[in-house]
């Protein structure tokens, strides 16, 4: 019934903590499958090892993506799969054992065309009180950032009669641009306060992606933000001076970033984008 994709590049240590998640999932009826991204030789070895020992207790395959980055791994395991819903998982977090049945409890209530429940932050090994998932209160002009990528469980009809799919030319915040994009092309979503996963925050020491503010993830914030503005001004929703404020002063950090790491042509390029 849900399809588990998820897009791994290296990292076996912490695809095994992934798929033991999965594996302790209450809700039995799933596929896994594990998307190569370009891993190197070796760890996409230990990747194919470690897929082969949950064959004999789970449906689990591995597959190689003939794109680069997150979004078109995500992107190919989709089309190569063909449950009613899916689920996209990055390989260092973590699903609680709740999740799906809780996910699939808030579908089975209503017609919805995705749920969403919490993600716990979890920084360096230690929870904090800090989440994802938030209700956007009906406002489709808001700026903001509603889940992150493990926190929605998604109807495959939906995704694809809106021709949804994760943006590859957007490298690093495509998932900014895609939880957006479901908030806006939909009147049928559920939002839950049940915490379901823990989402490893990026940093220094916790080995995940995206712990730095370089080029490619500013140049990706930028992208999203005019990219989910664009999409809002075409289905005639408008940001509030709440939103607007949040944007210029959003545009302005990642200005200084920029100059910050001394990407001044970047700098010059983006101050066009301010306003």
């Amino acid at each position: 019934m849900i399809d588990v994709i998820i897009p791994v590049k290296g990292r076996p240590e912490k695809l095994k903590v992934a798929l033991d998640s999965i594996y302790n999932q209450k809700f039995r009826d799933f596929t896994i499958t594990v998307v190569n991204d370009h891993s190197t030789e070796n760890d996409r070895l230990e990747i194919s090892k470690l897929c082969q020992k949950y064959e004999s207790i789970c449906e689990i395959s591995l597959i190689d993506s003939i794109g680069s980055g997150a979004a078109a791994a995500r992107n190919f395991g989709f089309k190569n799969t063909s449950n009613p819903y899916v689920l996209w998982f990055d390989s260092d977090d973590i699903l609680l054992p709740n999740k799906l049945s809780h996910d699939m409890s808030l579908f089975e209530s209503n017609s919805y065309d995705f749920v969403v429940s919490r993600a716990q932050h979890l920084v360096d090994g230690k929870l904090i009180d800090q989440f994802w998932g938030e209700l956007p209160h009906g406002n489709k002009g808001a700026f903001h950032f509603p889940f992150q990528t493990m926190c929605a469980l998604l109807s495959r009809e939906f995704l694809m009669k809106n021709g949804i799919i994760w943006n590859e030319d957007n490298l690093s915040n495509d998932d900014w641009e895609f939880s957006n994009t479901c908030v806006l092309m939909s009147d049928r979503f559920a939002f839950s306060n049940v915490t379901t996963a823990h989402y490893n925050v990026p940093t220094s020491k916790s080995g995940s992606i995206g712990s730095s503010m370089n080029r490619i993830k500013i140049e990706s914030q930028f992208n999203a933000i005019t990219n989910i503005t664009k999409l809002q001004k075409k289905l005639g929703y408008k940001h509030g001076l709440y939103s607007r404020l949040r944007i210029l002063r959003h545009r302005i950090y990642l200005l200084r970033t920029c100059l910050k790491n001394g990407y001044y042509l970047y700098f010059a390029k983006s101050l066009k984008n301010l306003f």
